[in-house]
């Protein structure tokens, strides 16, 4: 048996199924049409913290898109999940931003603040 392929974003690690394999899987457990896609989930979710953390430095969809050297059209599709990104994308975009590569949003940076003024 072979080992499937993962991806790790932050401490938490995914494994990467085609497309055909995650329908199948989706039909063998009779998951009703209409329900939530955890595709979608993980782009809305993924895309929810990119946009957090752009706003998080002030910056701009376009400001960001230079930085990276990407198109504004672009990041404005990472952040609402519309297109695939990549765990390095992600990481650039942190980078970018000034936070570090496992920054979670803007209820972890509050924590920590809230924990340094304790």
């Amino acid at each position: 048996m072979s080992h499937p392929q993962t991806i790790k974003l932050g401490k938490s690690e995914y494994v990467i199924l085609t497309k055909a394999e995650y329908l199948r899987l989706q039909t063998m457990a009779g998951i009703p049409a209409g329900s939530v896609d955890a595709i979608d989930y993980a782009r809305a979710s993924i895309g929810g913290t990119l946009r957090a953390a752009r706003e998080h430095a002030g910056l701009t969809q376009a400001e960001l898109a230079k930085a990276l050297k990407k198109s504004q059209p672009m990041v404005s599709g990472a952040e609402s999940g519309t297109i695939s990104v990549s765990e390095r994308y992600v990481r650039t975009v942190l980078k970018a931003c000034g936070l570090p590569e496992d920054w979670k949003g803007p209820k972890q940076a509050e924590r920590a603040r809230r924990k340094g003024n304790a």
